[in-house]
């Protein structure tokens, strides 16, 4: 932290209680400025981010307690920490300015020893604060990037013949999806969401892609698959959690598929040619029950066909969001009318057509669109 990083603000009214803090904190070697009114208050601290405020309650325009009410309902300022400063020493305002979120309160009388001693507290705390968020959004960054490094892309699955959209609602997300190259020409597909939005979520997903390495197979069929991987994500990992999970094998051979919905929306099939339908193969969810049997289905396929697999955020939009169940009505109108698309445009365009991206959205969402 650079010298000019120690900055204090003084906000009072009385250039002469001013000057006599500025001169206290000189003596300690912080960069002090000053402010003589609430209102200006509030406009330096968005220009400088001083590190501690040591503000007046009896002002003239607003006082202290408004200027501070304002300064911790911006979300820019509401870390910084705001040293109280008044002639009063009664109760009431004392235990109003800690409502408020002030961290201290001096009054006006105290010595000078005082004043610097409860500054170097708070400065110190401060800086803390400050080093343990930033090596925090550090962690979780790289929690983040290694998520979305586990998450296959086209190029590294050659041959399956895929594209995918996914974002996060959070820096970790719980929804994923995976891509496993189970022999030539049959690919296994898996898309799946995490019950909740933690960082603790994210753990699941390289759990899930050692045990589809395992299971997914020729020696399996997709219901042992994902049978055995209930059975070790529920005794591990998700002993407090739970997820839904949609699995799709394709084989290009012998032009089948097989599918199962374990708790999971249901893929939306878009043939090359005929109209658009939902593949419904119900089955118990992933991780919550050891010993769930499953089950799936089979179909035949051809060359052009689609799959749209995706999670509940794809189809809950709206003000307040709509459940999946009645959100998914929106799906097969929106996919054809973008059927034409090359398939690395189809998942964006499809998130952009039905308002499930931006700002807007209050879910994750992943999108995995699979070309025969």
């Amino acid at each position: 932290m650079t010298a000019n990083a120690y900055t204090v603000l003084v906000v009072d009214d009385s250039s002469v209680n001013r000057s006599y803090l500025h001169y206290i904190l000189d003596e300690d070697g912080y960069r002090v400025l000053e402010a003589k009114s609430g209102e200006e208050c509030l406009e330096v601290t968005a220009a400088e981010k001083p590190l501690l405020i040591l503000l007046d309650v009896v002002m003239g325009g607003i006082d202290g307690f408004e200027t501070l009410r304002r300064l911790k309902n911006i979300p820019a300022n509401a870390g910084i920490p705001v040293i109280m400063l008044t002639s009063m020493e009664d109760q009431g305002s004392k235990l109003k300015a800690f409502e408020l979120g002030a961290v201290d309160y001096i009054v006006k009388s105290s010595n000078p020893a005082e004043v610097k001693a409860r500054v170097r507290v708070h400065i110190r705390l401060s800086i803390a604060n400050g080093e343990l968020i930033r090596s925090r959004a550090e962690s979780v960054s790289k929690i983040s990037a290694a998520q979305k490094a586990l998450l296959a892309k086209p190029v590294d699955v050659p041959g399956a013949s895929f594209s995918a959209y996914y974002r996060s609602l959070h820096e970790a997300g719980g929804d994923f999806y995976d891509v496993v190259n189970v022999a030539e020409d049959v690919y296994f597909y898996l898309i799946a969401d995490v019950a909740g939005h933690d960082i603790g979520t994210s753990y699941i997903t390289p759990a899930v892609k050692v045990l589809l390495k395992q299971f997914a197979t020729p020696a399996y069929p997709v219901e042992e698959t994902v049978s055995y991987m209930n059975g070790v994500l529920a005794q591990t990992v998700c002993q407090d959690t739970y997820l839904t999970a949609y699995a799709l094998r394709i084989n290009r051979r012998s032009k089948k598929a097989v599918y199962l919905s374990a708790g999971h929306p249901p893929a939306l099939f878009i043939p090359a040619s005929g109209e658009c339908r939902f593949l419904e193969c119900k089955n118990p969810l992933v991780g919550m029950i050891e010993g769930a049997v499953y089950k799936s289905e089979s179909m035949d396929i051809s060359t052009g066909d689609r799959f749209v697999l995706f999670t509940d955020g794809l189809v809950e939009v709206g003000d307040p969001p709509s459940p999946w169940v009645s959100g998914i009505k929106e799906l097969i109108p929106a996919a054809e009318k973008l059927r034409k698309l090359p398939l690395q445009e189809f998942p964006s365009a499809l998130v952009k057509e039905l308002g499930a991206e931006g700002s807007g959205a209050d879910d994750d969402v992943a999108v995995l669109v699979v070309e025969v």
